[in-house]
C-alpha cells in the first residue's frame, strides 16, 4: 500500500489523463447508463483530430434520442430538454490541484471494464455540499471506461459503464446525425433583465460559474436564460424564465437519482419569473443555493 500523499500524486496524474483521453482520443462504444435502479443504454463515437472534438451519442432503448456535439457545443437534439442526459464523456478541462481542494484523492487499485485493465480512483468529498465519485481509468488511453456517483450514505445514485469500447479510426458517416436531431441555433449570452437579483447570492466554495445562453426550450416559448456553476467535476445549472399570468409554479418535490431540480419565484422590476436549479449535487446544498434568491418560497420540481 503506498503513503496518501503518492496516493494523492498518483489520483492527480491519472484524472489528468482522463481529461487528456477527451481531446486525444478517438473511440466508438456502448455503455450502460443507470439512476434510481432505471437502465438504458448508448451508443457513442468520439473522434479527436486536428480539426478538433465531435461526439455523436444515440439512445438505443426506449424513446428515440440522439446528440450531436463538437468542440463542447451543442449541434443538435432530438430535444432541448433532453440535453442533461448527456452523460458520456469525462470532463474536457480538468485541474486537479483545484479539485484537490474540494476532494480527497485515493487510487483503490485495478480491475477490468469492458474487456480492459482499468485503475480506480477514488474523489471522496471534503464537505457536505458534493458527492463522492468512484472514476475507472483505461490503464492504456486514460478514457473513463465507469463512473459511481455515490451520496453520504454509500448509496450508489447514478452509473454510467462502457460495456463495448473500440479505438479504430471513425469514418465520417458515424459521426453524421440522423434526421431525429433537430439543429440548435447558437445563441449570444444575455441577461434577461437589466438587475441581477435573479442570480443566486450563495453558491457552495469551489464554485463558479461558466457558460450561459439564452434559448427558447421550443418554438412559441419564451426565452430561457441558463447559467453553468461548476466546481471542476460537478455540476449544475441556474435556469431563468419569465412567468406570465397562466403560468404558475407548482410546489413539488422530487429527486430522480442523483438529479434534484429546485425553483424558486422571483420579481425583479415587476416581472415575475422562476428561477430553477438543476444538477447533481445534494438537496440541502441545492436548497441552500435556492434559499439565497431574495424572494418568495421554494418549489421543487421533477427533471425530465
Amino acid at each position: 500500500m503506498s503513503a496518501p500523499l503518492a496516493q494523492a500524486k498518483d489520483a492527480g496524474q491519472w484524472l489528468r489523463g482522463m481529461a487528456d483521453a477527451v481531446d486525444q482520443q478517438s473511440y466508438s462504444g456502448a455503455f450502460v447508463y443507470e439512476r434510481s435502479g432505471s437502465f438504458s443504454t448508448h451508443h457513442i463515437w468520439h473522434r479527436a483530430d486536428e480539426d478538433g472534438v465531435t461526439e455523436r451519442l444515440l439512445r438505443a432503448d426506449g424513446d428515440p434520442q440522439e446528440w450531436l456535439r463538437r468542440d463542447g457545443r451543442l449541434q443538435c437534439a432530438t430535444s432541448f430538454a433532453n440535453v442533461s442526459d448527456w452523460h458520456a464523456t469525462a470532463p474536457q478541462q480538468i485541474d486537479p490541484a483545484r479539485l484537490e481542494r474540494w476532494y480527497a484523492f485515493e487510487v483503490l487499485g485495478g480491475t477490468r471494464v469492458a474487456d480492459r485493465q482499468a485503475t480506480v480512483v477514488a474523489l471522496k468529498p471534503r464537505d457536505p455540499f458534493r458527492y463522492a465519485y468512484e472514476l475507472y481509468l483505461d490503464e492504456d488511453t486514460g478514457l473513463l471506461l465507469k463512473s459511481l456517483l455515490i451520496n453520504e450514505r454509500n448509496a450508489l445514485l447514478e452509473r454510467f459503464q462502457f460495456v463495448d469500447v473500440d479505438f479504430t479510426e471513425l469514418s465520417d458517416a458515424s459521426l453524421e446525425a440522423g434526421s431525429r436531431c433537430l439543429s440548435l441555433e447558437a445563441a449570444e449570452p444575455e441577461k434577461l433583465v437589466d438587475d441581477s437579483g435573479w442570480l443566486p447570492g450563495w453558491l457552495p466554495p469551489g464554485y463558479s460559474a461558466g457558460e450561459s445562453m439564452v434559448r427558447a426550450l421550443s418554438a412559441g416559448e419564451p426565452p430561457v436564460m441558463t447559467q453553468v456553476y461548476s466546481d471542476g467535476l460537478a455540476r449544475f445549472t441556474v435556469f431563468v424564465e419569465p412567468l406570465g399570468e397562466e403560468r404558475l409554479a407548482d410546489n413539488l418535490a422530487a429527486q430522480l437519482g442523483p438529479t434534484v431540480a429546485i425553483s424558486r419565484r422571483l420579481q425583479v422590476e415587476g416581472q415575475d419569473y422562476l428561477a430553477t436549479i438543476v444538477g447533481e449535487i445534494p438537496p440541502a446544498t441545492a436548497e441552500r443555493i435556492a434559499a439565497s434568491f431574495p424572494h418568495a418560497a421554494v418549489a421543487v420540481e421533477a427533471t425530465p
